[in-house]
């Protein structure tokens, strides 16, 4: 039964949804109190960070809390540069209980908890039991042939009490099936918990939306005699920001967007294929006359990982995921100049201009390519936004992306009247095949044409099937 009672008390307490409360015991913020809401929270010096706390021995990102899949609270070291320990071990990810003590830099953070659900309480002493003494029949009353008296009944313990005490330990006896059974349900809950059944991340992934908890720091920085060049990419709340700095040309920018969640999903998994988080924290290499470095840290649901890369070649798993990362950026803030030199950028952009012309020369061999030749102008002139003075191909950048966008948006005004004119008429074949050529001219999902030719190809299709 003690076990029992344990197991009770900590699955309760476990999935108590409430907040968890922490107390500045130590440190120069002394008294304060913090409530960290089931998201969890990230603490650090950074102004963006859920807790910002004013100790300079913390490091900008520093530390997090959050509940796990099963309702427990945990914390998370960030790859801060002084640890973070509970209860005076450093940990990278740990469970917490009320009353542990959280260090980081010169601040002690104490958990308070919240009050755990009430949880029913099995004396697992018999000896308690025997100490009470046994109810005395009244003098003169009838023995019943077990020797009990008349009017009493044995308890489950071989002892006699009154049959009006009788319908009291009934309900008692309820009431223990009713722990045991309380104790059964949140013993499966936990194992389903365990097999992922429950996992929301899981759960979340399958459908192709983002992980709870993503959050990007990259910093890249090459150092030499002459110059200095840093590019750093920020993904925080949802909100994706980048800044470079280049010295040499006295360059800084800064750009940010604030993303949908549902834009993240595939950022996600294709993270999740690099083995970053296999990595090991630190890769160094000899070179003292330069500085090449590349620090990353990914936090992906309960997962945070932090590794640096200085003046050495890149892991394979290491590249790819910041390849995947500053691509990410680049194509979202359109701001492909953050880490490309202005020749580098030149030669793509004149690549990327041949390949619109040609898709252009060939609009006429498949309804795709003119699609194809706008988004190859338009790349383009990403590549030379920033750029100053132009190129003297940037003229043609420009002229034949509007030629591309305005044929492409003639063909598709077209084909729609054509399908609209054959909807109105009955002819479902016509109007299907015009709706297909028009999910061919223009294959971006996200293009509201595009979704509206495939609405009403679907309810053609439905009118289709009875003749086929």
């Amino acid at each position: 039964m003690v076990l029992i009672t344990t197991v009770l008390r900590s699955s309760l307490l476990s999935i108590n949804p409430n907040k968890i409360e922490l107390e500045v015991e130590a440190g120069p913020e002394r008294g304060r109190r913090y409530s960290v809401e089931p998201a969890g929270a990230r603490i650090g010096r950074d102004p963006s960070n859920d807790f910002v706390v004013n100790d300079p021995s913390l490091s900008r990102f520093h530390c997090r809390i959050y509940l796990a899949g099963d309702g427990q609270a945990r914390v998370a070291d960030l790859g801060s540069t002084n640890t973070t320990e509970v209860n005076g071990s450093p940990i990278s990810d740990v469970a917490l209980m009320p009353g542990d003590r959280i260090v980081i830099g010169d601040t002690t953070l104490r958990v308070m908890g919240a009050a755990p659900l009430a949880a029913a309480v099995i004396s697992s002493e018999p000896a308690e039991r025997e100490r009470l003494p046994p109810p005395l029949a009244a003098p003169g009353a009838p023995v019943a042939a077990t020797g009990a008296p008349a009017g009493e009944v044995p308890d489950l313990f071989g002892r006699n009490t009154s049959v009006a005490d009788a319908a009291t330990r009934k309900h008692v006896s309820k009431t223990l099936w009713l722990v045991l059974g309380l104790i059964f349900v949140v013993t499966v809950v936990l194992a389903l918990f365990k097999l992922g059944v429950f996992d929301l991340n899981r759960r979340n992934a399958i459908k192709g939306a983002p992980l709870p908890g993503l959050e990007i720091q990259y910093e890249k920085v090459d150092a030499t005699s002459s110059n200095i060049f840093r590019y750093e990419l920020s993904l925080l709340n949802s909100n994706l920001s980048a800044r470079v700095d280049n010295l040499a040309d006295a360059k800084h920018m800064v750009k940010d967007k604030k993303l949908d969640q549902g834009a993240l999903g595939k950022l996600v998994s294709q993270l999740e294929n690099t083995g970053f988080f296999a990595l090991e924290s630190e890769y160094k290499g000899a070179q003292t006359d330069i500085l090449d470095s590349h620090d990353l840290t990914l936090t992906m649901g309960a997962r945070t990982k932090r590794v640096i890369v200085v003046n050495r070649v890149m892991p394979e798993a290491f590249k790819k995921a910041t390849d995947i990362v500053e691509t990410f950026g680049q194509n979202t803030l359109s701001l492909a100049s953050l880490s490309v030199s202005p020749e580098r950028l030149t030669e793509m952009a004149r690549d990327a201009m041949l390949q619109g012309k040609k898709y252009f020369d060939e609009k006429e061999v498949s309804f795709g390519n003119l699609f194809k030749a706008m988004k190859a102008f338009e790349a383009a002139d990403v590549y030379l936004e920033t750029l100053e003075p132009k190129p003297d191909f940037y003229p043609d950048v420009i002229g034949g992306r509007s030629d591309a966008k305005k044929l492409l948006q003639e063909r598709y005004d077209d084909r729609n009247f054509r399908s609209e004119k054959s909807i109105k008429i009955q002819d479902w074949m016509d109007a299907s095949k015009n709706l297909r050529i028009i999910l061919e001219s223009i294959p971006d999902r996200e293009d509201e044409r595009y979704k509206q030719a495939q609405v009403k190809l679907m309810d053609v299709e439905r009118h289709l099937k009875p003749n086929r």
